[in-house]
Parts: C-alpha cells; structure tokens; sequence
C-alpha cells in the first residue's frame, strides 16, 4: 500500500511539473507562505493570485519540494488547494515541511516556493485572548460546554455561542480565538454550568434557585425554561450520553432527568455543597458511574444517577472540580488550596502534589490529549493523559483573571472562561 502511495505521489509530482497539455502556463512561486502548528494539524495560507490553481505539497522532515516529496516521507499533495487550508495528515512531535506551487490552465507547475516548516504539538500549553472580545468586561462567565458549538454561561442570565476563527498574518503568525455571539436567554438569573447532551444534541444550563433552561440547536437557538422541582442554586450539570442527565448544587441537591425534560429530586445524604458532577468508569467494580464532589472534600458516587453513596476524599478541602479521562482511566479532583486527587474508580482516591494555587475552580479532559484544570488567579495547569493527574505543568496565559470553567471542543482545543468577560483559547 505505502509503494502504490509513493507512485501515486510520484505521479502527481510529474503532472504538476509537466502540466496536461492544455496549452496553459506555469504560475510564479505563492509569496508569503505560513504554516502554524496546531494539534494534530496545520493550517497554512499564502497569497493567493486570480486564475491561479495552486498544488500544496506536505512530507515529513525539511524541505520539501514539488520535485521531490514523492521521495519522502509521508507526502501527500492537495490538488486545487486554497487559502487558509488545513493538513490533518500530521502526528505531533513530527517537523513537516510544506511547498506550494501554481499553473494556469491546466498548465505545468511552476516553481515552488521555499519549503516552511513546523512541529504539531498539544494543545493546552499557551492560551490566549480573543482579537476583539465580544463580551462585556463586567460579565462573569461560570460555565463553558461544546456541542455542536461552544455555549458559555454566567450571572445575569449570560449566554453566549462561540464560533472558533483563526487569522493568519505572514508578520505576526497566527491569531485564533472564538467569536462570542449573545444568545436570549428567557432567564436572567446566574447560572452556573453547562452541558451538552450528545445522545438528544441538546444543550442543559443549570443555575441560580434551580434554574434550568435548554436548547436543541439542530431545530432553534430558543432556549426553553424547565421545571426542576427545586430551588437550591444547582451549581453543575453532567450526562452519560446515554440519557441520563444529573444535576448537582447547594445544600447537597442532586436532581436527574432520563428524558432531558422531567427533573427529580434525589437523596443525597449531606448537606454539604455539590460544585461538580461528571461520569466515567468504576475500573474496580467494572461499571460506569457518575461522580459528585463538593465542599468539606465530599464525594459521592453512583451507577445510576438516582441512588447515591458516599466515597471518602481523604480531604477536607473544598472540591470544585472533578473530570473522568477514558483514555488514563481516571477520575481527577480539584479544589482549595491546590488540591488535586485522582481515583480509578471513584472510590479510592488518592491525593496527588499540591498545586501552588489558591484555588483550582475547574477541570476538563480531551480525549487521549491532556488533563486542563484552571484556577482563580488566571492559571492554566495540563497534565499528560499517560501521567493520570499525576505531574502538572503551568501553561502560558494571557490574563491574570479568575478563570471559572474549561471545556474542550472538537479540534483537541479548549475554551476557559470566567470573571470579568475574560475568555481564553488553546488548539
């Protein structure tokens, strides 16, 4: 298969040289030719000429050329490619090369221009701010979810939709973001959380006296106030993407929902403060489960979302914050004073290294990538999925704001939000 690849290539590279006959002509060099690194891709622009067709080449190593990437490793080229245009052919860790020449016509392939290269990485080690932030400096964002897009939430009834952009300048590089756009909400309470539930695509807030409001946005943007049977402020929101929605807040409320519509209110045996709910995998007892955790290091657990029991933190820090990642089979905790815990089964936890933070409010995961937790001064912490919560390094930001809540998207990014309108990027 990889020969028939190479002589496919080599073909290609032969055409472009030649051209087809068609009587057409070769086109200069693209000037200003950028490649950014990304996670698991690259994306790479150029100045683009009217009645131009431009053939992209990409090969592992430095380099490249249209002459020979066939003689290289992993080389692919795109017919009638574009600018921006986005490589996916690419592992992290590994230096790629890109060239990009033109013909008119149907033409040969002219020269092309100096090979540019770059190394895919993670992301999740530098964040930064949007190029215009669309949201008011005076608003608190507490809850950040992605879906079929990004919704974040906040107090005064805040509710955004975000749309993910990327600016490429040949001078300063690349500029990404997300485009915040304010969506009605017909409540104007705090709300606190976020959800999206991917067995209905739909969207859950939970907020302030038990507000919970939802959006399905494949049929409208409206979103629709439900009826919770509570009035304790819920403070989080997760599901099992297999119908079953929990919801936990003050006083140790956990309501649930199995058709995303009709609430319940459930046992919970303490009155402490429920600040984060998730769902994941019991390794010891060899079933899937949802994870509560609150203030005084409480934690509870349970199979079903309706019956609940308490596991020991071995802490009595406040915890605000708590994932499960499927690819390290574990569950992580945050909260006071730095505080991080991990558990294979929700059960059995184990208190890692302190961060050196006053307070982590929130932590997310990003399948087979990274570990994000975000705190009140601003910092940023990832940690490798192979480490299981274990060593965390800080990342580079770009405020030194309180950061509430971190969610990942689906190009292995991330989006932080929090106090004062402030919200953050990484791909």
């Amino acid at each position: 298969m990889k020969r028939n690849i190479g002589i496919i290539a080599a073909v290609l590279a032969v055409i472009s040289l030649l051209g087809c006959g068609s009587g057409g002509s070769s086109a200069p060099a693209p000037t200003n030719v950028v490649v950014v690194a990304k996670d698991s891709r690259m994306v790479v622009s150029w100045d683009m000429a009217s009645g131009v067709e431009y053939w992209l080449y990409k090969a592992a190593g430095n380099g490249v050329t249209p002459e020979n990437c066939s003689s290289m490793s992993a080389c692919t080229t795109t017919l009638s490619a574009t600018s921006p245009t986005t490589v996916s052919s690419v592992a992290n860790g590994t230096t790629y090369s890109v060239s990009i020449n033109g013909r008119i016509s149907g033409g040969p392939g002219g020269p092309g221009s100096a090979a540019v290269s770059a190394t895919p990485r993670m992301a999740g080690g530098t964040w930064t701010a949007p190029i215009t932030n669309t949201i008011p400096n005076t608003t608190v964002l507490r809850g950040v979810a992605y879906g079929a897009m990004y919704v974040a939430v906040g107090d005064g009834g805040a509710l955004y939709s975000g749309a993910v952009y990327t600016v490429i300048d040949a001078v300063a590089g690349a500029k990404t973001g997300i485009t915040w756009s304010p969506l009605t909400n017909p409540l104007a309470t705090n709300f606190n959380a976020v959800n999206y539930d991917s067995a209905r695509a739909k969207y859950l807030s939970a907020g302030t006296g038990g507000a919970i409001i939802s959006m399905t946005p494949a049929s409208s943007t409206a979103w629709t106030q439900q009826t919770s049977n509570t009035t304790n402020d819920l403070y989080a929101i997760a599901n099992n993407a297999a119908g079953m929605t929990v919801a936990t807040g003050a006083g140790g409320t956990i309501i649930s929902s199995n058709d995303g519509s009709t609430w319940t209110v459930r046992t919970s045996g303490t009155a402490n403060a429920l600040n984060a709910v998730t769902y994941g995998y019991d390794n010891t007892n060899a079933q899937y489960v949802f994870v509560a955790v609150g203030a005084g290091g409480t934690v509870l657990k349970s199979t079903d979302g309706i019956t609940w029991t308490a596991a020991s933190s071995g802490t009595a820090n406040e915890l605000r914050g708590v994932t499960y990642g499927a690819a390290a089979g574990v569950f992580v905790a945050v909260g006071a004073s730095g505080t991080v815990l991990t558990s294979t089964d929700g059960t059995t936890w184990t208190p890692q290294t302190a961060l050196t933070i006053a307070t982590l409010n929130a932590v997310t995961y990003s399948p087979s990538r990274r570990f994000i937790a975000v705190g009140a001064d601003g910092s940023i912490y990832y940690n490798e999925y192979a480490n299981a919560g274990v060593t965390w390094t800080q990342a580079v930001t770009a405020t030194g704001t309180a950061l509430n809540a971190v969610a990942p998207g689906a190009l292995f990014d991330y989006s932080a939000v929090g106090a004062s309108g402030v919200n953050l990027y990484a791909d």
